[in-house]
């Protein structure tokens, strides 16, 4: 049976939206702690791995001592090298790759696609079409360590999976399209400026702050309101 752990990079250095993981969001005391739990509804994965770096881990270990949340402190700018090593520390064969910029991740979708990578024998799979901020990337834990063992190249340990799509022919790469009810690529769910905060909170309250609504029924209703 396979190890799959979710991975989720989170750290308090964004220019846009300063220490926006601490940020309150539907009646939680942050962002993040949202995020950890919307994530552990998955079905499909072992556990929740927090990996971030040293600047920031003092301000989360509230978080993650509250949560009993696991965690992964390693490098601020090479994240392909950090996810790497968390994924070793854990003994994760298949890795989720999360964000702490989407508290709208489909856990449904992610369950859908982890099910997808598996039938399919692949070494990274996401889908298309989502929810800007609502998908997830699903890697082997040994293409991630291929990567960073390989890889040269500055931007590439900057953004863990591109030495994957720049390296096509070493990998088994799936990017299937996700079904019609989860497709709405124009609707924007990811937390990078003021506006994008304000925009997710105000859809969580609509929904009364249920943290574990998922992106079909609130693309269903945006449909709905169209028509």
């Amino acid at each position: 049976m396979k190890k799959i752990v979710i991975i989720l990079a989170s750290r308090l250095g964004s220019t846009r939206l300063p220490k926006k993981a601490l940020k309150p969001m539907a009646g939680y005391d942050s962002m993040l702690e949202l995020i950890i739990k919307r994530l552990r509804s998955s079905k499909k994965a072992n556990d929740v791995v927090v990996a971030t770096e040293e600047k920031s881990y003092d301000s989360f270990k509230k978080i993650f001592d509250k949560l009993k949340c696991s965690y992964f402190v390693g490098s601020e700018e090479d994240v392909l090298n950090r996810y790497t090593k968390a994924a070793e520390k854990f003994n994760a064969d298949i890795v989720v790759r999360a964000t702490g910029d989407n508290p709208l991740v489909s856990i449904k979708a992610l369950d859908m696609i982890v099910d997808y990578h598996i039938e399919k024998n692949a070494d990274l799979s996401h889908y298309d079409l989502l929810p800007y901020g609502s998908g997830v990337e699903v890697i082997n834990y040994e293409a991630l360590k291929y990567a960073d063992d390989n890889s040269k190249d500055t931007f590439e340990h900057e953004h863990i999976t591109q030495y994957h799509y720049r390296n096509t022919d070493k990998f088994k790469i799936e990017n299937p399209k996700v079904i019609e009810s989860f497709a709405m690529p124009e609707l924007r769910t990811t937390v990078d400026t003021i506006e994008d905060y304000n925009n997710v909170c105000n859809i969580f309250n609509k929904y009364n702050n249920d943290i574990y609504i998922d992106v079909d029924t609130i693309i269903s209703d945006i449909r709905n309101e169209r028509k």
